[in-house]
C-alpha cells in the first residue's frame, strides 16, 4: 500500500510540473478589412470566433511552452502565426489557441494533428480533398 501512495504523490508531481510550464501569451492586432488571418500551427486544439470589432485577439495556451518555437508577425496584408513543437522536447506539449477575429477577414490555415473548432459559424465553408 505504500507503494502506491509513492506513485500516486509521483503522479501528483509530475502533473503540477506540466501545469507550471504552461506558457500563456496573449496578442492584439488592429486590422482593416479586406485582411488575412493566417495560422500554422501542429498538435494544437484551436479556437476561431468572430467579433464586429477591427482586432484580432489572440490567446496561446502553450504546454510545455520550452519546446515549442512561435512567432508572430503583421503588414499590410494580414497578421501571421507560426507554431511548432521542437524535435524531441516538443513532443510532450500541446497547444491551446484561442482566436476573436472580424467579421469579413480572409482566414487561410495550414494545421497538422489539430482540432478545430469554430463558434457561431455562419457562412459556406468549401474544404479540398484532404490528403
Amino acid at each position: 500500500m505504500r507503494h502506491l501512495g509513492n506513485i500516486w504523490n509521483a503522479i501528483k508531481l509530475v502533473s503540477s510540473a506540466r501545469d507550471l510550464a504552461l506558457e500563456t501569451r496573449r496578442f492584439e492586432w488592429t486590422v482593416s478589412i479586406p485582411n488575412t488571418f493566417f495560422l500554422q500551427a501542429e498538435h494544437c486544439d484551436i479556437n476561431l470566433s468572430w467579433h464586429d470589432g477591427d482586432q484580432v485577439l489572440a490567446k496561446l495556451e502553450l504546454q510545455a511552452g520550452f519546446g515549442w518555437q512561435w512567432t508572430t508577425d503583421q503588414d499590410d496584408a494580414g497578421v501571421y502565426i507560426v507554431a511548432r513543437r521542437k524535435p524531441l522536447i516538443g513532443s510532450i506539449g500541446r497547444g491551446k489557441f484561442s482566436f476573436t477575429l472580424p467579421h469579413g477577414i480572409h482566414i487561410s490555415l495550414k494545421l497538422e494533428n489539430c482540432q478545430l473548432c469554430c463558434d457561431r459559424l455562419h457562412t459556406s465553408l468549401e474544404l479540398p480533398p484532404f490528403q
